[in-house]
């Protein structure tokens, strides 16, 4: 099964261009790339297996959704997604942040992102044998 080709490219762009803040330093746009790109992943996933995805952020909905097309997602990912999904919001809005943006958490943000897309490759790739 493949994912549809505009999704991929978009997402690893933002992953691309995640790497390329990190070593910027801008670390509030490679948490809502790194967010984005896991999203789009995701939402991927959903329109090979179903031809709709959900209209949601949040990334926990999103694996569980995918829960009803009979696909588990490992629980690690649960929390990656979990600490990923603010990301979308928080990091865009000037302000009072519950969190400071730095390095140390931009990396988390990229690897977590990194598993979740792993995992969506590794399920599409099943669905192809």
């Amino acid at each position: 099964m493949k994912i549809p080709a505009e999704w991929v490219e978009k997402a690893d762009f933002l992953l691309r261009d995640a790497e390329r803040h990190l070593e910027e330093g801008v670390y509030w746009i490679v948490c809502f790339e790194a967010q984005q790109a896991a999203e789009l992943y995701l939402k991927g996933l959903h329109l090979a297996l179903t031809g709709l995805h959900p209209y949601t952020h949040d990334l926990v909905e999103l694996l569980d959704s995918l829960k009803d097309l009979e696909l588990v997602p490992p629980e690690d990912l649960y929390l990656y997604a979990d600490a990923l999904t603010p990301h979308y919001t928080m990091s865009r809005y000037p302000g009072r942040k519950p969190v400071t943006y730095n390095r140390g958490l931009a990396e988390r943000c990229i690897k977590y992102a990194k598993e979740i897309i792993k995992w969506v490759k590794e399920e599409a790739a099943k669905v192809e044998s």
